[in-house]
């Protein structure tokens, strides 16, 4: 028998208390394993090892990587195994089995170690050859880095996850098709994503840049919601696009990167003494230098956050502007919020803190008065 409505929300509230906790536990405790790991010896050791196998200065920074990044997995690896694989089972949203979560894990484990590896070494290798410049290049670099991975997601890297193909579909791609040229954000192609492989949750985005633009719509949302629901849904996405709000997004963050780095740098002065370390690029000290990164984006989290709520909120106004169907764009919000278990009033220090979406009942309100 069907949860009611009542029910659904109290599950979907319990779960995003979990989530939240979980949350706070992760980022606590990411700091507090960066700070230990450091404080109490580990740095040091591994980059005395590092530096008794490895002659050049690169190898010695990914032989400490290698053994930090593994012991900072398996020390979070039960917290992301409960996350990831036993909640999602608790609540009903993960199809996976343990074989297919391991397969998962394993993808985004090797997959995020060799990307943190490159940018890392990239990093390195700026503090060590252009110690006076290496916060505005590493901006830069940051920026690059971001731009090419939005151009290689939808051909290179979504694929390594989840299977693509054009939608099947010839009216509804057509219709979508039609939607993004009226928005003047032309798409190369609908793509049917398959989502529910993994999980009973929802999505759809608009991935990629130039000619490797494409729609993308999860096999769940295909099942679930009405053509004029996806419509809306699409339209939402079309406007951050429009509005460029990737590229605005992107300038915002590389200021406040470089205002980061920049404190960085300031603040080195005082950790690289005071741990005895030959300099800031001395591989022993890359613990307090995440550490420290840590500590400034927190701190400008809630600015980045606020500066997305209000993007969504555009987007959403630009959505029911666009297709004219309010009452479809509020069901489509609360169908999404239903099946991935949105809290659907989180506390607002909550949400001034860690969301970038304004909480869903009140866009869906917004969405409900628009058709008044």
């Amino acid at each position: 028998m069907p949860a009611s409505p009542d029910e659904t929300i109290e599950r979907a509230r319990r779960y995003a208390t979990i989530r939240y906790r979980l949350l706070l536990v992760d980022v606590i405790g990411g700091m507090a394993f960066l700070w230990a790991y450091q404080a109490l010896g580990g740095s040091d050791a591994t980059a005395q090892w590092a530096a008794a196998r490895f002659q050049s200065e690169p190898l010695r920074l990914f032989g400490f990587l290698a053994v930090f990044g593994l012991a900072s997995y398996l020390v979070f690896l039960p917290l992301h195994f409960y996350s990831g694989f036993l909640l999602e089972h608790q609540f009903g949203l993960s199809r996976l089995r343990l074989g297919g979560w391991a397969v998962r894990e394993a993808k985004q484990a090797l997959l995020g170690g060799a990307l943190g590896l490159l940018l890392m070494e990239g990093w390195y290798a700026l503090l060590r050859h252009a110690p006076q410049a290496w916060t505005v290049l590493a901006t830069v670099g940051w920026v690059f880095v971001s731009v090419v991975i939005a151009r290689v997601f939808p051909t290179w890297l979504l694929p390594m996850f989840y299977k693509t193909e054009p939608l099947a579909d010839a009216g509804l791609t057509t219709r979508l098709l039609a939607l993004c040229e009226r928005a003047g954000v032309p798409a190369l192609g609908v793509f049917r994503v398959a989502l529910g492989v993994e999980t009973r949750k929802a999505n759809a985005a608009l991935a990629g840049v130039g000619r490797t633009r494409r729609v993308l719509l999860s096999d769940t949302l295909l099942e679930q919601f009405t053509p004029e629901e996806i419509e809306t849904v699409l339209a939402h996405e079309l406007a951050h696009q429009r509005y460029r709000h990737i590229t605005k997004g992107l300038a915002l963050a590389a200021a406040g990167s470089w205002v980061a780095f920049s404190l960085i740098g300031l603040a080195a002065a005082v950790w690289v003494p005071a741990l005895g370390l030959q300099g800031l690029a001395d591989p022993a000290g890359v613990p307090v230098l995440l550490l420290a990164l840590s500590l400034v984006g927190l701190i400008g989290m809630p600015v980045q956050n606020g500066i997305s709520r209000r993007f969504e909120w555009q987007a959403d106004r630009f959505a029911v502007e666009l297709t004219r169907q309010p009452v479809a764009f509020a069901a489509a919000l609360r169908r999404l919020a239903q099946l991935n278990l949105a809290d659907p009033a989180p506390p607002h220090w909550i949400e001034w803190l860690f969301y970038d979406h304004p909480a869903i009942t009140r866009r869906i309100e917004a969405a409900e008065a628009a058709a008044v």
